[in-house]
């Protein structure tokens, strides 16, 4: 799962990722690129403002790749942050954000949730700060107040981090779900979303201010065959305002649902949903910018990316012409305001793309850029405002 966040872009960049203003006595900066290669240092004379920071969970080989938020535009960079790839103790499996500089990493196999800072100013990765063992598989994290994991066992643990970083189960934790949890993520002002593999449904909870979860009337939801992801995002960069929508990515059926979030957390099926998508699709990526206008969805089987335009209103959904969009094979995606970010496990790569304004994909000068093995999950992490 991944949280749609807002970009922070204030500044022109001194060197590789961070953003920086130089002062009347300093050099002038070089000249951008998206040099993952080399990593950011701090210059004497900048000010520097940090914008969000991307990770990789390379699965192959234990470890984490950090960048520093590609830009497309003129006088921005992005690059490698020191120290990437920072090696793990537990293959990485699924990544969440946790807040600000605050990074969530699972490992299935070794059933462990581990937390790490992210340094304001670098990116760097520190810690783990706490890491918990669980009687449990844990298969994907989502961040509101409390921290809710879905477990392949068929439930949601839920946890809250003391400030001495104690990670504890709830009272009443864990909460049923359905068959083969796989993905989870939360909608305002208080509701939890679960995707089931095996069930082929939707667990939809409202949160408890003690973090407690109980049952949206309806729940669970249908959804297609053997679904891989879901995601949340509103229509409006406030999410309080909404409409607000879940995207449902189905591996076994080739399509997307699309659903309307009511005022008490239960959801519909826009009109036409579940929409066709390509071979196995793995993910899906709404992109906001101001308004809530495309979705793209990673498609496993098929090596590409489908892409949508969307009706704000209603949700729906129609097929953006010249996609699919070819990329390499196992992608999985995640986006920022203006910008896709596009994981394939097969060529061990990370593809960076920008929409245009008709939804049409530009890579980055340099991409696709080198990772680590087998690359499971990217997720965003703000390190400062």
């Amino acid at each position: 799962m991944r949280s749609v966040l807002g970009l922070v872009t204030l500044a022109s960049l001194a060197m590789l990722g961070c953003a920086g203003a130089p002062s009347s006595n300093a050099p002038s900066p070089g000249p951008p690129s998206n040099n993952l290669s080399s990593c950011f240092t701090p210059q004497p004379g900048y000010v520097y403002i940090n914008r969000p920071a991307i990770f990789v969970a390379n699965t192959g080989s234990s470890s984490i790749s950090a960048i520093q938020q590609v830009d497309f535009t003129p006088g921005y960079s992005g690059g490698g942050v020191c120290g990437s790839p920072f090696p793990m103790s537990a293959p990485p499996t699924a990544l969440g954000s946790g807040g600000l500089g605050q990074l969530i990493v699972l490992s299935a196999p070794k059933k462990t949730i581990s937390f790490f800072n992210v340094n304001s100013l670098t990116s760097v990765l520190t810690g783990p700060v706490t890491t918990l063992t669980t009687p449990y598989t844990p298969m994907a994290v989502a961040a509101w107040g409390y921290y809710y994991v879905a477990n392949a066992e068929g439930s949601v643990s839920a946890y809250q981090l003391s400030s001495g970083n104690a990670l504890t189960e709830i009272p009443g934790s864990p909460f049923p779900a359905g068959s083969g949890p796989v993905a989870v993520a939360a909608a305002a002002p208080g509701f939890l979303y679960v995707a089931n593999s095996q069930s082929n449904d939707i667990s939809g909870y409202s949160m408890g201010p003690s973090g407690v979860l109980t049952p949206l009337p309806g729940s669970p939801f249908p959804a297609g065959t053997n679904p891989s992801s879901i995601e949340v995002a509103s229509a409006n960069l406030d999410p309080i305002s909404g409409p607000t929508f879940v995207f449902v990515t189905n591996k076994g059926s080739n399509n997307v649902s699309v659903y309307s979030v009511s005022s008490n957390g239960v959801l519909g099926q826009v009109p036409g949903s579940p929409f066709p998508a390509g071979a196995a699709p793995s993910s899906s990526g709404p992109s906001v910018d101001g308004n809530l206008s495309f979705l793209y969805v990673a498609n496993s089987k098929s090596g590409d990316i489908s892409g949508y335009s969307m009706d704000n209103s209603t949700g729906v959904l129609t097929p953006l012409a010249g996609f699919p969009f070819a990329v390499g094979p196992g992608p999985s995606a995640v986006t920022s305001p203006g910008l896709l970010y596009v994981t394939c496990a097969g060529s061990n790569t990370l593809w960076v793309l920008q929409p245009d304004d008709s939804g049409a994909l530009t890579p980055a000068p340099g991409s696709p850029f080198p990772v680590g093995q087998s690359p499971s999950a990217v997720v965003f992490v703000q390190v400062a405002y």
